[in-house]
């Protein structure tokens, strides 16, 4: 049963394609693959998932203690309470696919170049920088937070800003119209109205995804339209009213039960199944709903903290209005100096 076509993600590890489904771990930098054939239940795809992990765990050899590897398991197990440590482990899991057997001591600031050297041949600089943020991360957790590290003296790859771009509120109607649609032809993921749910989440009220992932029943309280999101990146949000559209979109929520983790990149590829322009990212909303707060005339100090912004300095930086603002009277005390490009007068024969 080989893969055919594209594919896209059940759950975690699991992904399905024409040809049927494969579930794909790593267990200590180890790939390990099954393919499965297209009428799999979800619990015999979890159920192969689990054997796989199995089959990692006891075929992975012992790493010897002062290893990358060793202190790898070590760091995991110390930062399980962070909601990033999925992330921060396939991070981790590429640094061992290249030293997992090296004494950590010895790794030097030449190797993290190297191992930056080839990765970009195949991913991009913000992955790179995380990898990289990661291995620091480790370091300083299990040698304290002043600890010297082989990433102290690099700079971070460059990483191209992508322009903001407005959605219009049309756009976004019709998303989520196309995806009832999809959700009236099938079921079972993606196409279930949990998608929707979290995408009307998402644009109504311009919170970030890891935040609606954290949310828990009790944070949203919709008699009292209120809902209170957990911290995210060091900003605090002391809570969201919920107006119509919001407290529609949490209603639908609650009742897809949607709650919990999901991968933002399966959510993208729907999305742009749904009809979301190519080339630009759905976080784009999030940036559209500030700024639509700003030209409104809200003030930036609110909007930094609706935003869950940590430093207010980044809501002026991203989200003055260019309508409205210095921005535009700037432009108005320029205007005249070409006087509004005259012609050329035509030419004689």
């Amino acid at each position: 049963m080989p893969r055919i076509g594209k594919r896209h993600t059940v759950t975690r590890n699991i992904y399905a394609d024409s040809g049927g489904y494969e579930v794909r771990v790593t267990v200590g930098g180890t790939p390990y693959l099954a393919r499965m054939p297209k009428d799999s239940t979800l619990d015999e795809l979890k159920k192969k998932r689990a054997q796989l992990e199995a089959q990692g765990r006891t075929e992975t050899p012992r790493a010897e203690r002062g290893t990358l590897r060793c202190d790898a398991a070590r760091y995991i197990a110390l930062i399980k309470h962070l909601e990033s440590w999925k992330d921060r482990e396939a991070h981790l899991n590429a640094w061992i696919s290249l030293y997992g057997s090296v004494a950590r001591h010895r790794l030097a600031g030449t190797d993290v170049l190297a191992a930056r050297v080839k990765w970009l041949r195949s991913f991009a600089p913000k992955t790179i920088n995380h990898r990289v943020d990661t291995l620091r991360h480790l370091y300083r957790t299990l040698d304290g937070k002043r600890a010297r590290t082989p990433c102290d003296d690099l700079e971070p790859l460059h990483v191209q800003k992508s322009p903001i771009h407005r959605i219009s509120n049309e756009l976004l109607l019709a998303v989520d119209q196309q995806l009832q649609a999809m959700e009236a032809k099938r079921s079972g993921p993606p196409w279930d109205a949990k998608t929707r749910a979290r995408f009307r989440v998402f644009v109504s009220t311009g919170k970030r995804p890891c935040e609606i992932m954290r949310t828990k029943p009790e944070d949203v309280d919709l008699s009292a339209r209120v809902w209170v999101p957990r911290d995210a990146k060091g900003g605090f949000c002391p809570g969201v009213y919920l107006n119509d559209d919001q407290r529609a979109a949490w209603q639908l929520f609650i009742e897809a039960k949607a709650w919990g983790k999901y991968s933002t990149g399966a959510f993208a590829r729907t999305l742009r199944s749904a009809g979301w322009p190519a080339g630009v990212r759905p976080y784009q909303a999030r940036h559209t709903t500030w700024i639509t707060a700003s030209e409104r005339g809200i003030d930036l100090e609110d909007i930094s903290v609706g935003a869950g912004h940590k430093d207010p300095r980044i809501t002026r930086r991203v989200y003055v209005p260019v309508l409205n603002s210095r921005l535009q009277r700037l432009g108005e005390a320029l205007e005249g100096r070409f006087q509004g490009w005259p012609e050329a007068p035509s030419s004689r024969v």
